[in-house]
């Protein structure tokens, strides 16, 4: 089994960075992936990032197309798809439940309404990103514990499946409406354009000072949610087991539900609502590794969410050539089905949770 594990991390962590190499070479204007790989060599191991602009190897155009403009969105892509698997194979294992995920459960939505309310509101914390993170965070903090809160059987720390499930479609219709609403009261076209197309989930607009808070704030999930693997492991035994083994459930499960807040805050500020991430890659894994520990599965969601999202990416912006389809969508084609046949899954075998 541990043979298994460490060749499957392998062929991750290779088929990666062979497509971080490979993804940064697609697009309208075709650059052979070596004249990339050379570009991408030069300036990452430099004493000064993006400062190798000429080159007898790569002209001007290929350098800014390359660093500037395709480099950042598939980083982007690394981070926002790491950061929603996990996040996925976290909420699952916090719920006990298959089918949770930040999107089908409105922690999405709740983001989505709080940047919304930046964008198109004149509220201000500190200007232009700031403000939006912010408030994508509080609404998806907000989003979070209303699901947890709704979903609780009585005053006890457990979760009704059912429940939370209806609570999650809840949440995210209320979220819905307030986006919708706030679209509805706008006055700027264009603001109004832009929101609308960010609600569909892109990783377009990404650029190399955005990335800083989402590479952090998904960095340091991954490890702390990776070093709290043990209690993951034993919240899945349920709550009374893992009371009786010391683990504080209430305190733990709020924590956890405040950080997966801050991930999916921090990323749907930049990229908008993107969907079945965290439903669909935290079960591949599993299959993979042929395991449920979380210490293994949590790394396990970062390194095939990230190859996911920049291949999803890269099928978002080619499929139709010059025109480029909304990323959420090409994710909702994959997710969706793979949503059905969970629930169907759970109906014949009449198993609710993960254990």
């Amino acid at each position: 089994m541990k043979r298994r594990i460490a060749l499957v991390f392998v062929l991750l962590a290779v088929a990666l960075v062979i497509s971080l190499i490979l993804t940064v070479s697609i697009g309208s204007v075709r650059i052979s992936a070596n004249v990339a790989y050379k570009i991408l060599k030069a300036n990452l191991f430099s004493g000064n990032m993006g400062s190798i602009i000429e080159s007898t190897e790569w002209t001007k155009s290929q350098f800014h197309i390359v660093w500037n403009i395709r480099a950042p969105r598939v980083l982007m892509g690394v981070f926002a798809g790491a950061g929603l698997a996990v996040s996925g194979a976290v909420m699952q294992a916090l719920t006990l439940n298959p089918i949770a995920d930040p999107f089908i459960l409105g922690v999405s939505s709740g983001g989505s309404a709080g940047a919304a309310l930046a964008l198109l509101t004149t509220i201000s914390f500190f200007g232009g990103y700031g403000e939006v993170t912010i408030m994508s965070f509080l609404g998806a903090s907000l989003a979070s514990l209303m699901v947890y809160g709704m979903s609780r059987l009585g005053n006890s720390s457990r979760i009704q499946p059912v429940a939370l499930l209806l609570s999650g479609a809840a949440v995210n219709a209320v979220m819905s409406a307030i986006t919708n609403i706030l679209i509805f009261l706008a006055k700027s076209p264009e603001s109004i354009a832009a929101v609308y197309y960010w609600q569909m989930g892109s990783i377009a607009s990404a650029q190399w000072k955005t990335l800083t808070l989402p590479a952090v704030a998904v960095a340091g999930s991954v490890l702390w949610f990776s070093l709290n693997g043990s209690r993951f492991n034993l919240l899945m035994m349920g709550d009374e087991d893992a009371i009786a083994l010391g683990l504080n459930v209430n305190r733990f499960r709020t924590l956890m539900m405040l950080t997966v807040a801050f991930v999916i805050g921090s990323l749907v500020s930049v990229t908008g609502v993107i969907g079945f991430i965290g439903l669909m890659v935290p079960h591949l894994v599993r299959m993979a590794l042929g395991v449920t520990d979380n210490r293994v599965v949590i790394p396990g969601c970062a390194l095939f969410g990230a190859f996911y999202m920049i291949w999803a990416d890269t099928g978002a912006r080619g499929l139709l050539g010059a025109t480029e389809i909304p990323l959420g969508i090409i994710t909702a084609f994959a997710g969706a089905p793979f949503f059905i046949f969970l629930l169907l899954r759970q109906r014949m075998t009449g198993k609710g949770d993960l254990r």
